[in-house]
């Protein structure tokens, strides 16, 4: 079992407040465990090792449990379950940490493999790509409720879920693809792959993942999944030429054509 690390001060839970005699080694009520003495780096270490290197690890289990059964993960957390997975404020941000690094370590080590065929530093799309990289956390975090909001007019006839629970399905969905293309991207372009042929290669995967996912939580057949997919291209297409539209019209309002 899985137990909180705390401080305790007298003989009261600094968790839930609960009574404890000095017999006690972990609350009765919230079982948390207690520790007395000042934080140090044996303390740090378990704490560490308590999350990430026990063999009952929260983060592995949610990892692979989001492969064989999403739904337990997903439905689990929108039911109630908070325990036994991972949550999905915690896993993402797993992600987005992940995928920090592995910006920072292809910009420091294999910068050439960011590089866009075709266009050079100076030019206006080479801009734009390279900012999206400064920013990528902001990005991630925007583009879950845009993710949640096509999956809910994809799946308008299935009122199993509301905007707020896509949210959280969409949210365990893309940490578990940023996880795997952190790990996959950054193991590719150190063979001397590109950042961005690759990227796209696992933009498929992403979609295909998606659809693997709503399939189970849904319980949707083949035809239904299908149907549902081609509405979700379509969906997804037309808010692809708006925003495309939008930000031609925003560059050229703003005199900034001549960088294309």
């Amino acid at each position: 079992m899985k137990h909180e690390i705390l401080y305790s001060q007298g003989c009261f839970c600094k968790n839930c407040h609960a009574k404890l005699s000095k017999d006690h080694e972990y609350c009765y009520s919230c079982g948390a465990k207690k520790i007395d003495s000042r934080l140090n780096l044996k303390l740090v270490f378990e704490e560490f090792s308590t999350i990430f290197l026990n063999i009952d690890n929260t983060f592995l289990k949610t990892f692979f449990i989001l492969f064989t059964a999403p739904e337990k993960v997903i439905d689990g957390y929108i039911t109630g379950l908070r325990k036994r997975y991972l949550n999905v404020i915690s896993y993402f941000t797993i992600g987005l940490t992940l995928a920090g690094f592995q910006i920072f370590f292809l910009r420091k080590f294999y910068p050439e493999s960011l590089e866009i065929p075709g266009l050079t530093d100076k030019t206006g799309q080479a801009l734009i790509f390279n900012s999206m990289y400064d920013y990528y956390s902001l990005i991630s975090i925007l583009l879950i409720p845009v993710y949640a909001l096509l999956a809910k007019l994809s799946f308008f006839n299935r009122k199993k879920y509301n905007y707020t629970e896509h949210l959280v399905a969409m949210g365990y969905i893309s940490s578990q693809y940023t996880i795997i293309s952190a790990i996959l991207l950054t193991f590719a372009v150190s063979l001397g792959g590109n950042y961005y042929f690759i990227g796209n290669l696992l933009t498929i995967l992403f979609a295909l993942y998606t659809a693997y996912c709503y399939k189970r939580l849904l319980d949707l057949s083949v035809p239904q999944l299908l149907l549902n997919i081609l509405l979700f291209i379509g969906i997804t297409l037309t808010a692809t030429i708006i925003m495309i539209v939008f930000t031609v019209l925003i560059i050229f309002a703003t005199g900034n054509s001549e960088a294309f």
